[in-house]
């Protein structure tokens, strides 16, 4: 708070410390000293529009209601006019705010005293602050005290002090009026009961009589209860801020403490990682030295092995050469010729064999090292991800599912690690496997497609460079317990107009037939899993119609009575009687039929695997069908004379299930 307690130019305790209009305060001292007169910064010329254009803040346009406050204490200006602002003699930029506020001839001598200032600056400061000459005591001696009573029959200001030592409530002075001094008009002395909200000034009787009688008042004490909750509130606030902001403050730090802890690990590291490539380039240097000793080796193997054999074939010319020389020697004549041919031989040979033997001797070793890749990689050494992130949350608030389509989001893991993508995987809505359906950078996901009554589990993680991080918490998700679907609209292509076709209507529940050639009809979905019932009531029947009602798979034969294939699984039924139909085999007659008005309902319940009908909600036979396993799609087939209307998603009949043996839970 200290901070709140000292002043912006002199940094010392407020001394005498006055309210700027604009909010802020300084010593009056400091306030005289910042002042200019007007005609120092600008001419004549423009005082009138810089006035104009001054702040709102300024004596001359304090509030936005019109009413200007002069710059002596709870003074009251009236009404701003263009002459008013020529009047003004001085000016202060603030040095809080930079606002320029202008000021009368008295310049910041008559700014109001800051009380407020005053008394928090004695009570925590511990400083003593000179009161204003119109607040001090006029009997002190030395430094004046702040007066707390001034007597009305002698005009005379006292300090507590004062007043017991000079103004005893006794004797002849016992019949004076001492009145208790604090906020009092400057206009009429008088001290001020009323607060005008209009202007923002506190007021007496005769002020709101002559200037405020048609402003909106309250009683001082009020307006400062009002205020003083006002202040609170705001007050709480920003202590909630501030401890916000405190929370934050030791989270940055803590962040520092985290951040300190990292470099340090990652110093470490690069002094492991270099110390690693310098043993493996030590481990290479060995290996290339070893490898260039054994090439000297083997070149000079291969050289002694040349000389050698060199060595050993001129031994042999050699040899021969002297014995040819002392042949030569021989006097006998028959005993020369008869070798003399075969050492001439022999030394052809020998000569062409040396001749031969001439090779070039081994060449030193033209190798050189390339260093080039190993100083390209040491130079292009950099950090990478090395830390997979951590487990992102699941923002449960924001996960929802909808009929046969689920929404999830997640919250991405806490920071340093960076996230590349997440992996979303979801079961089978049986507590199977989990498997993939997104990968990607976004944080929510709309999946379609799947099954009723079915409970979802699903979890994510994040992935970087340096691999993916752990899974979140598994949340899981219940689809709808029953299935809405309408006609497919490809059915109804050729309807209109078309020939026999069917007509489909625009909401996807009504449907009928233009011709006499059945027509088939599936919703727009398939149920796989679950208990489902529906209902089709029939618009129109004129009694020649052949209807059939129940599921097919998707590829069905669309231009047959619906049951006459094998992907078809029907009742037919006329004005008087019923028959089971699949794969064109009829079955399980019943009697009841149906009019116009009626409804026709299918129970397909697929963890049994049965598909039963009912008449008006009555059981219509037995049990038609059982052992179906996989996707079917509710299916009607029609002809002229027929007109349904489909009504999805209905509980089933009591009757039925207890008949069936069911109980939903």
């Amino acid at each position: 708070m200290e901070e709140e307690l000292r002043c912006f130019i002199c940094k010392e305790f407020y001394r005498e410390p006055v309210l700027m209009p604009c909010g802020h305060a300084l010593c009056r001292a400091c306030a005289v000293g910042l002042q200019t007169h007007v005609h120092e910064n600008d001419n004549a010329s423009a005082v009138s529009h810089d006035f104009q254009e001054a702040d709102k803040a300024s004596v001359s346009s304090e509030t936005d209601s019109g009413v200007v406050c002069g710059s002596r204490p709870n003074s009251y200006a009236g009404t701003p006019a263009t002459s008013t602002y020529t009047t003004a003699t001085f000016s202060i930029i603030c040095p809080f705010c930079n606002k320029q506020v202008y000021l009368d001839d008295s310049g910041a001598e008559g700014l109001p005293p800051f009380r407020v200032m005053r008394t928090i600056v004695e009570r925590f400061g511990g400083v003593s602050v000179a009161p204003p000459a119109e607040e001090a005591c006029q009997m002190c001696e030395g430094e004046r005290r702040a007066a707390v009573v001034r007597c009305e029959q002698c005009s005379v200001r006292y300090c507590a002090g004062c007043r017991d030592a000079w103004h005893p409530t006794r004797g002849p002075l016992a019949q004076h009026e001492l009145r208790a001094l604090g906020t009092t008009c400057t206009d009429h002395g008088c001290t001020p009961v009323l607060f005008c909200n209009t202007c923002l000034l506190p007021i007496c009787q005769r002020c709101l009589a002559e200037r405020h009688a048609s402003h909106e008042t309250q009683h001082l004490s009020s307006a400062a209860r009002l205020h003083k909750t006002e202040l609170s509130q705001t007050l709480h606030q920003l202590s909630e801020e501030a401890k916000a902001m405190t929370e934050y403050i030791q989270l940055v730090k803590s962040s520092g403490d985290k951040i300190n802890e990292s470099c340090e690990e990652l110093e470490n590291q690069i002094d492991q990682a270099c110390a690693e490539i310098t043993r493996a380039v030590e481990r290479r240097r060995d290996e290339l030295i070893r490898a260039a000793r054994n090439t000297r080796s083997q070149a000079v193997a291969g050289m002694r092995v040349m000389t050698s054999q060199a060595a050993q074939k001129l031994r042999e010319a050699t040899a021969l050469l002297h014995f040819s020389i002392e042949a030569l020697k021989e006097s006998d004549h028959a005993a020369f010729l008869q070798v003399g041919k075969i050492l001439s031989v022999r030394a052809r040979d020998t000569a062409s064999n040396l001749r031969s033997s001439l090779e070039t001797p081994p060449a030193p070793p033209a190798l050189t090292l390339d260093i080039e890749p190993v100083l390209r990689t040491v130079n292009t050494m950099n950090f990478i991800e090395c830390i997979p992130p951590g487990a992102p949350e699941m923002a449960v608030e924001a996960c929802a599912a909808r009929g046969c389509s689920c929404t999830l989001a997640w919250r991405a893991p806490a920071a340093p690690r960076a996230v590349r993508g997440y992996v979303l995987e979801l079961d089978d809505g049986l507590g199977g496997p989990f498997r993939e359906v997104y990968c990607g950078r976004e944080t929510v996901c709309t999946i379609d497609g799947l099954h009723y009554a079915s409970l979802y589990s699903a979890r994510v993680k994040a992935f970087n460079g340096a691999g993916e991080g752990p899974y979140s918490e598994v949340i899981g998700l219940q689809t709808s317990p029953v299935a809405w679907f309408t006609w497919d609209a490809r059915c109804g292509v050729g309807g209109v107009g078309g020939e026999g076709g069917l007509v489909i209507g625009s909401e996807g529940l009504s449907a009928r037939a233009a011709g006499w050639q059945p027509r088939v009809a599936l919703a727009d979905q398939p149920l796989a899993r679950g208990l489902h019932y529906w209902r089709l009531r029939i618009d129109h029947y004129d009694g020649d119609a052949d209807p059939a009602f129940g599921v097919a798979r998707a590829d069905v034969a669309r231009d047959k009575m619906l049951g006459s294939d094998a992907l078809g699984w029907a009742m037919y039924i006329d004005g008087s009687r019923s028959w089971f139909v699949h794969g064109g085999a009829h079955g399980g007659r019943a009697a009841g039929g149906i009019a116009h008005g009626s409804t026709v309902g299918v129970l397909l319940d697929l963890t049994r695997g049965t598909l039963r009908f009912t008449v008006d909600d009555r059981p219509q036979g037995d049990i038609a069908f059982t052992g179906l396993r996989g996707a079917f799609y509710p299916a009607v087939s029609l002809n002229r004379g027929v007109g349904v209307t489909l009504q999805p998603g209905l509980p089933p009949p009591p009757d039925l299930l207890d008949i069936a043996g069911i109980s939903i839970q």
